[in-house]
């Protein structure tokens, strides 16, 4: 299979996630019997669109200062797809304040919850399985927690 960026699309109104660049997803087989299981489509393309967003909130005024919001960070299918069947994992760079700032998720949901305050942008990268892409694809997302 092959893979091919398409052109990035807006985020939905109102929102804190944002759509990845789209990925086509390619598959050709070594001929045979289209009616067959078991062989695989000549030629089919699959899109898969990805989405990453985050979502956070207050703690309260228990929470210490520097601990005052939970956040999560995720990538999820537009439509609830089942992103394992593409995504082999995800890394997440964090902030470099972060202990342990460079986050690996090798199963979903494929998301990271911390807790903390301010903005700031992680780098997202997704790894596919070899046999739907062999290129990564990163992305970077801004989170910022409410005020």
């Amino acid at each position: 299979m092959t893979a091919r960026k398409q052109a990035e699309t807006p985020a939905d109104e109102g929102g804190s996630g944002t759509k990845s660049p789209r990925i086509k997803i390619s598959k050709s087989s070594e001929g045979g019997d289209a009616k067959s299981a078991s062989k695989k489509l000549k030629d089919m393309e699959i899109c898969v669109p990805i989405v990453c967003g985050t979502i956070a909130f207050y703690l309260g005024r228990k929470a210490g200062k520097s601990q005052s919001h939970k956040w999560t960070v995720y990538v999820r299918g537009a439509t609830s797809e089942d992103l394992v069947v593409v995504i082999k994992r995800v890394v997440f760079q964090l902030h470099p304040s972060f202990r342990n700032p460079t986050r690996a998720v090798e199963s979903p949901p494929f998301e990271l919850s911390e807790c903390g305050w301010g903005e700031f942008e992680i780098a997202i990268t997704l790894f596919f399985h070899t046999d739907v892409c062999e290129q990564q694809l990163d992305s970077f997302h801004h989170v910022t927690t409410p005020n």
